[in-house]
């Protein structure tokens, strides 16, 4: 996969995403430099540790198609609001996050 945006030493929060795949998100990620993260939109996280999750990325990767309705909402309120660089992404597949990493890097 070829960055233009740099991801090294920044926080990536991926919001969402099939369990199983994680570990393949983290090395996806983690391969680029940035420190990764991982909440799954409330279905088993604390949906109140969103909001922190969200406040301590650099750039956020929003799984749209594996959250909440409310997890969506407030992972777009909050970047929104906040000014925080973040990507939808609606398949929760490792090619379709390259592809958000990527698009994140032409915006």
């Amino acid at each position: 996969m070829k960055m233009p945006l740099s991801l090294r030493e920044r926080a990536v929060l991926c919001v969402g995403g099939r369990n199983g795949n994680v570990a393949s998100y983290r090395e996806l990620i983690e391969r680029e430099g940035a420190q990764f993260s991982h909440h799954d939109g409330g279905l088993e996280d604390n949906a109140n540790r969103l909001e922190a999750s969200l406040a301590a990325a650099d750039l956020v990767i929003c799984q749209t198609g594996c959250i909440s309705h409310s997890a969506y909402w407030r992972v777009k309120d909050y970047c929104k609001r906040n000014g925080k660089r973040c990507v939808f992404i609606d398949n929760p597949s490792i090619s379709s996050l390259a592809r958000g990493l990527e698009q994140a890097s032409a915006d």
